[in-house]
């Protein structure tokens, strides 16, 4: 702690403040103003459909380059579709068994997965009542999970932890499945920051844009070193 007081320190005296100085909202007007977070609001809350289809191709452009493999299709009865493909064209990384972790939310649940399913693939729920669930986690090579938002400009999803949507969903198994609404494709990161100032989440949430991705070791780009080696966004218009 003593460390991260000097370093703010070092970073006050750059600045010219002294240790009991407060920042005043009023030196910076704009990024306080109540009224331009409004007008983001606005822009957010008056897209067209069209428009919002329009940001994802800016999604799958920028994805592209990330590994981040974007499908779009109408209806959770297409998004259950395409998660199905992604679940038979895989394998698990380590072993043979077949588990899937899906987080306790609706429109998961609306996909029907282990209903529709029976290949003997096993389907866990992240319900919070389960004591088994880091295990189980652990067990599956597959996550599927509902980002809360995604961001155009730069292919990212935000996931937000909250009661049986933990994040070891998207961060344990080898592949990451999330399924986002096309109502909740964002422009840019500051319409995200609006809507997080406007409802901030009562716990932690993460940025994802794309597999886990690494180049520590000379200088070889390396995926699933520190997460998911392989990611998919389902966008459905629903």
């Amino acid at each position: 702690m003593a460390e991260a007081n000097d370093f703010t320190a070092d970073i006050r005296s750059a600045l010219g403040f002294s240790s009991t100085d407060k920042r005043d909202p009023g030196q910076l007007p704009t990024l306080f103003s109540s009224t331009a977070i409004d007008g983001v609001l606005d822009r957010i809350y008056s897209r067209t459909i069209e428009e919002k289809r329009l940001l994802v191709a800016q999604f799958k452009e920028q994805a592209a380059p990330l590994k981040l493999i974007v499908h779009e299709t109408a209806g959770f009865s297409g998004a259950a579709r395409i998660v199905a493909d992604i679940i038979n064209d895989s394998s698990p990384e380590f072993g043979e068994a077949q588990e899937i972790i899906l987080h306790d939310h609706a429109d998961i649940a609306a996909l029907q997965l282990a209903i529709k399913d029976d290949s003997g693939i096993v389907y866990h729920c992240t319900s919070p009542t389960d004591p088994a669930i880091r295990q189980k986690t652990i067990a599956s090579y597959i996550g599927i999970t509902a980002p809360q938002w995604g961001v155009a400009d730069t292919a990212t999803v935000l996931q937000v932890t909250k009661t049986g949507q933990p994040r070891s969903t998207s961060l344990v198994p080898s592949i990451h499945i999330g399924v986002l609404r096309l109502e909740n494709m964002l422009a840019d990161l500051s319409e995200l920051y609006a809507l997080l100032k406007q409802n901030p989440p009562d716990s932690s949430y993460v940025f994802i844009s794309g597999p886990s991705k690494t180049a520590d070791i000379e200088s070889q780009l390396v995926h699933g070193a520190h997460g998911p080696k392989e990611m998919h966004i389902v966008v459905a218009e629903v």
